[in-house]
């Protein structure tokens, strides 16, 4: 707890007493800065009422260190605030200029609390804080005051302090992402900067497919989380990263201090090294070292540096691009079953994230190097032949390398018989998209182009002429590392000699043989003239990295172990270039086994083939975390044969089912194990090891999670191509409804009429807005106008769908008659409906996804899903496509459209339609489907795909059991129309009203005994 006083102080700043002064309030702030447990340093001292400096007769209220705090008695009040922050504008513009450094502005009125910085001459506000009057949070604010302050020292990293002091809300990262900003800002047309966004983005969008989108933000947030990162590395092996350390910026963003320590690839020169470009950038870096600096690092756990992403890079964004880090009670286990003898085995995570597995399996081996005997620095320099990582993602390299060298352990690394290491934690695509063999352009030599601009379709680079390695260069990993870092650094080294004068003495440092030294002396040229035309030496760590997967493919690199947690990529989600390229590969493997095409599939079991193929030793072994659907679904029926194209089989062995288990994955997950077999391959086998907790956390220890655990033997269905039930003859006949979006410019409710009406047969009409819709949309003005009333029609969604019982359908805009859909010149014919549909198709072609290139007539018809209404017949019957459980009802009137969220079908008869409804309302259809649906954290999902998968005879109504279904129907029908839910909040609370009453009256039980004799439970085959 903080000291009395300073927790009176606050208590009073907070209270809004109207008797208060100024003076008042400035006192108190005193008292909270001076014995708040702020631990100010000797140049922090707290002063009131200090001159400017600047020849005024102007004072600040309190000045501390490089911040001026600004009190007003109430900002609240009309004029106050735009006032104090033109007056503070002044005094942070002032004391910058005389400081010659960043200075920052508060502006508080006790209650309230604002923090300002200057970008280009204006005052910003980047972060705000407001007390509550009656019970204030005095330690949040004394924090608050803290992370701009940075007065702190030793300060314990937990993942807690990380959030708080900088993590993304708290002000010391809003000030120096908001001052990064501004910095970007001046760098975003320098080329090289340029080059380094550029070469970022593909990266990302080979990752991350159509779901990344290269944003200027996500930049700035990257940079500042790498800039961060290098500087805990530092930090971590001891170098004093604060003001008064011998590091500068430049030291810290490229790894010189490293790599003088014969300690190579930690932290080097990369993409985000762009703040060096820019006048302020040095002493951005500074500041942010003084504050990363205040920790005490030595302590740190190798899980802090997830906690900072997660705490930088917001939720939902790492939930677009499906970011989720394993836990790490799930990797060491992982580690210990597949690495069985760790000073033998060479282990690989070709998709390495922040770093887990590799922590793991890092300790595993020097736990074994201490038992064996090895002298620490030994073990260290043998460590680095024994564990990789790479990745794709060059943040996540970032990270993992920083968590390599804290698996390490600082004592390790300052051992005295330590050699030079390379930290083997490579960018690079590990799945080869391009099967780019023709990189070795001949049998001695390795070719990397610098042109092309996708690295999935063409080459990777973006500019002209090649670079070139005799492959004799690049046997040894560590060795050709420090000559393409020693080639690089002499191409930016300003010279009239020429290329073979200037780098030969190098070539000969490194021992070149003589016959490979001009084709290096030629590639050196390239890296001078890629330099002089404004794309430096970025090319040399590109390169580096570039051509890891190609040496770890080498089959005398390959390793014993494969780890890790491949990306879940959907198929979806692929660039155009990504989904060709994934199509050709997943085929030559036997991936896209059955009737199915790649659409239902995800990246992970392609991912998992072609890093065995291109990594694994002959007889070596694999665990890798995958999506729950491996086990049973049908897109993995090809993967689960074992069978990976000529070259490649497998033995799957038992695996690891954790769909009770707490993983903090989007989906349930399981863990395949196997290794290569020179024989037949073996099928993943049914029989699973299925683990259960309840865990507060998932990313805890194993032994703090393993007496929460149960694991015990299972067993799961595996579903192909060969075993499938048949379908029952309704699938054929039901079909989705239409794809009405955007809704806000189609739905419409009614609006007021003006004095005179609206005229016959015409209708004034708005946008229906609702709370759930998304951007763009949502940010839209809605569409108003008159209608002609033909053509404002009648829609059932799955909001006006109860069980048993449609509700009063909403209305939508739509240019359709009862037995067709208009062709633009008819809509023409119709003034009122051409004038909305114009305005909707603008704003359908101004903020549509790039990808769809087709009018809003062409979405809303989409598959010929709206056509295919027309005409409708007169019996229907309608059921939802999503939810936890299914309700279904007959509609009686042609005249109403289907929306894309029910399916739809045609009935021949009443009889027919009640037949349907009182099958599809009851739970014995879904239970009897169960065994075909995917999994989801809250159970079995896609019913909608699977309900006719269930053998659902054809009615019959010589049939007395199909009789006595219709007859229960039009009883739950009457009882469902008796149920008042009009003050329901939405429609799933007047479903269970619905549901409670059939359950009441008897006839939900005898549905499902009739139901149950009706259709027969799934019969699968064992595969």
């Amino acid at each position: 707890m903080p000291p009395t006083a300073a927790a009176q102080a606050i208590a009073r700043l907070a209270s809004r007493d109207a008797t208060r002064t100024e003076a008042d309030l400035q006192a108190d702030i005193y008292v909270v800065l001076t014995s708040g447990g702020l631990s100010l340093a000797d140049h922090q001292v707290a002063r009131l009422e200090v001159q400017t400096g600047d020849g005024t007769r102007r004072r600040l209220d309190v000045e501390i260190g490089h911040a001026v705090i600004e009190v007003k008695r109430d900002l609240r009040v009309g004029g106050v605030l735009r006032d104090a922050e033109l007056q503070l504008a002044g005094y942070v513009s002032t004391q910058s200029a005389r400081l010659g450094t960043r200075y920052v502005g508060i502006l508080t009125d006790g209650t309230q609390w604002r923090l300002y910085h200057l970008v280009n001459g204006t005052l910003e506000c980047v972060a705000e804080l407001e007390l509550n009057t009656s019970n204030p949070d005095v330690e949040r604010l004394l924090v608050w005051l803290e992370a701009i302050l940075a007065t702190q020292d030793r300060v314990l990293p937990t993942p807690e302090e990380i959030r708080r002091r900088i993590g993304a809300s708290s002000p010391s990262h809003l000030l120096d992402h908001a001052t990064l900003t501004s910095l970007y800002a001046q760098a975003a047309e320098v080329p090289e900067v340029q080059l380094k966004r550029q070469l970022w983005s593909k990266l990302l969008r080979t990752a991350f497919g159509k779901s990344f989108t290269d944003d200027a933000t996500l930049f700035v947030n990257h940079t500042l989380l790498v800039l961060t990162a290098e500087i805990i590395a530092h930090a971590v092996v001891g170098f004093d990263v604060s003001r008064t350390g011998n590091l500068n910026p430049s030291a810290l963003a490229q790894g010189t201090s490293f790599a003088s320590a014969k300690v190579h690839g930690a932290v080097e020169a990369d993409f985000f090294d762009w703040v060096l470009h820019i006048p302020e950038g040095p002493d951005f870096i500074t500041d942010l070292a003084h504050r990363i600096g205040r920790f005490d690092w030595s302590q740190v756990e190798h899980d802090v540096l997830k906690v900072l992403y997660e705490s930088v890079i917001s939720q939902d964004e790492r939930r677009s691009l499906g970011e989720y880090y394993t836990p790490d009670w799930l990797a060491e286990r992982i580690v210990a079953n597949t690495i069985r003898d760790p000073l033998s085995q060479r282990v690989l995570d070709p998709s390495c994230g922040s770093g887990t597995f590799l922590f793991h399996a890092i300790r595993a081996y020097l736990s074994a190097a201490d038992d064996a005997g090895i002298p620490s620095g030994k073990a260290v320099t043998a460590l680095t032949e024994h564990v990789f990582g790479m990745d794709i993602h060059p943040v996540s390299v970032t990270l993992a390398r920083v968590t390599y060298l804290l698996a390490i352990g600082n004592d390790r690394l300052q051992a005295p018989d330590r050699g030079p290491i390379s930290i083997p934690v490579y960018l690079g695509d590990s799945l080869q998209w391009e099967q780019r063999r023709d990189l070795f352009g001949g049998r001695d030599e390795i070719r990397i182009a610098t042109s092309g601009d996708d690295l999935v379709a063409g080459g990777g680079m973006l500019f002209g002429d090649d670079l070139v390695f005799p492959r004799s260069v690049s046997h040894d990993a560590g060795d050709f590392d420090r000559l393409v870092d020693a080639m690089a650094n002499r191409a930016v080294t300003p010279s009239a000699k020429q290329s073979k004068e200037l780098i030969l003495p190098t070539l000969r440092q490194f021992g070149v043989h003589e016959a490979d030294i001009s084709t290096l002396v030629q590639t050196f040229d390239t890296m001078r003239r890629l330099h002089d035309s404004g794309r430096d030496h970025i090319w040399g760590y590109y390169v580096r990295n570039l051509i890891r997967p190609l040496w770890l493919a080498e089959p005398a690199h390959r390793v014993d172990v494969l780890v890790g947690n491949p990306p879940w990529l959907r198929y979806s989600s692929m660039t155009d270039s990504m989904q060709d390229r994934y199509k050709a590969l997943a085929r030559d493997r036997g991936l896209l086994s059955g009737p199915l095409g790649a659409s239902g599939r995800d990246l992970s079991t392609l991912f998992v083939a072609r890093a065995v193929q291109l990594y694994l030793k002959d007889s070596g072994r694999f665990s890798f975390v995958m999506p729950h659907g491996v086990l049973t679904r049908k897109p993995a029926d090809g993967f689960r044969s074992g069978r990976w194209g000529a070259d490649v089989n497998v033995a799957f062995t038992e695996s690891w089912d954790l769909q009770h288990a707490p993983t903090g994955f989007p989906m349930v997950s399981c863990v395949v194990h196997g290794h290569v077999t020179a024989g037949k391959p073996k099928t993943m086998p049914a029989d699973v090891t299925v683990w259960s907790a309840r865990l507060r956390s998932p990313n805890v220890s194993w032994d703090q999670a393993k007496a929460r655990f149960q694991i015990e033997p299972g067993r799961v269905q595996p579903l192909s191509s060969t075993n499938l039930p048949a379908a029952s003859p309704y699938k054929s006949r039901f079909r989705q409804g239409a794809v009405l979006a955007p809704r806000v410019l189609l739905f419409v409710e009614e609006a007021p009429a003006g004095p005179l009406g609206a005229g016959a047969g015409r209708l004034p009409v708005r946008s229906r807005r609702t709370t759930i819709e998304k951007p763009p949309w949502k940010e839209l003005p809605s569409l108003t106008g008159v209608v002609e009333q033909a053509f404002v029609r009648s829609v059932h969604l799955g909001e006006t769908l109860l069980p048993f019982r449609p509700t009063t359908p909403l209305r939508a805009v739509l240019p359709i008659t009862d037995r067709s859909i208009m062709t633009p010149s008819q809509i023409d014919n119709h003034p009122d409906l051409n004038s909305w549909w114009e305005k909707a198709e603008q704003q359908w072609s101004a903020n549509k996804p790039e990808s769809d290139s087709g009018s809003l007539l062409d979405r809303i018809n989409y598959h010929n899903q709206l056509s295919a209404q027309l005409p409708a017949a007169r019996h229907r019957v309608i059921y939802t496509a999503s939810g936890n459980t299914l309700a279904a009802a007959r509609i009686d009137r042609a005249d109403i459209s289907i929306e894309h969220v029910l399916y739809w079908a045609a009935a021949s008869s009443i009889e027919e339609a009640r037949f349907l409804t009182a099958i599809l309302n009851s739970g014995v259809v879904l239970e009897r489907i169960r065994p075909l649906q995917t999994l989801g954290l809250f159970g079995p999902r896609h019913f909608d795909k699977h309900v006719f998968d269930a053998p659902i005879p054809v009615f019959d109504a010589g049939n007395s059991e199909h009789m006595k279904l219709v007859s229960l129907a039009a009883d739950a029908e009457e009882v469902a129309a008796g149920v008042d839910v009009t003050g329901t909040r939405d429609f799933k609370q007047a479903r269970k009203l619905v549901r409670n009453a059939l359950a009441s009256s008897g006839i939900t039980d005898l549905i499902e005994t009739a139901v149950a004799t009706v259709v027969p439970p799934v019969a699968i085959p064992e595969v």
